[in-house]
């Protein structure tokens, strides 16, 4: 691992090198740390607990495209779906791929968070609603189901978080309704323009280094 620093960063005293560092950009010490602490994404099991700077995942699944995790907390903010039931037009979708990936992609790099393709289908088994691709995304109501004995049985979450499974489409004309989890951890469903919390779904490349948490 190489670290360049500017040399009117250091200054040598009694045979010391003393490094004028910016707290606020303290990327080089989270490398070291991990290269010093770090471990395999590869190498942990569903329901392992990480973290990518201050945010702790949880590990659903290990495929052969990449380890899927999830956000262990729901995010602090809450927010309104959309206008409609589309995930692909949703302001949720515009901050995750945006300033949330942003934030992750500082600290483990972009090429490290994979693309997945996400099924739009309804709960009601219509699809004129289509797919999309996403870098960082929410559960579908499928995918909720599958990892639910993974995040945990008799929940007690302190919000309700979206998923991006429509109740149902506009050819049913129907465009509003969304499916979420609620507190006790049950698939619910409710409007669009209702705030609820959000719990960022991504793929990530298994061989990069993580810190397990611990806390």
């Amino acid at each position: 691992m190489n670290i360049s620093i500017d040399i009117d960063k250091v200054t040598f005293v009694d045979g010391k090198a003393i490094i004028d560092v910016d707290l606020n950009q303290k990327c080089w010490f989270d490398a070291i740390l991990m290269a010093k602490n770090g471990v395999k994404l590869s190498d942990l099991k569903p329901k392992d607990e990480f973290k990518i700077g201050n945010k702790v995942f949880i590990v659903l699944e290990q495929t052969d495209n990449g380890t899927r995790v999830i956000a262990k907390e729901v995010a602090h903010y809450n927010m309104k779906f959309g206008d409609n039931s589309d995930w692909k037009v949703s302001p949720i979708r515009k901050t995750l791929n945006g300033e949330y990936f942003n934030k992750i992609a500082s600290i483990i790099g972009e090429k490290n968070i994979l693309f997945m393709d996400r099924d739009l289908t309804s709960l009601d088994g219509l699809d004129d609603y289509g797919t999309c691709t996403d870098k960082v995304s929410l559960l579908t109501s499928a995918e909720y189901a599958k990892y639910h004995k993974i995040l945990g049985l008799k929940s007690n979450y302190p919000d309700w978080w979206w998923l991006i499974t429509p109740a149902s489409t506009p050819v049913n004309d129907y465009a509003r309704s969304v499916c979420l989890v609620n507190s006790y951890g049950i698939l619910y469903r409710n409007d669009c323009g209702y705030s609820c919390g959000v719990r960022p779904f991504c793929i990530l490349n298994s061989s990069v280094l993580v810190l397990l948490n611990k806390d």
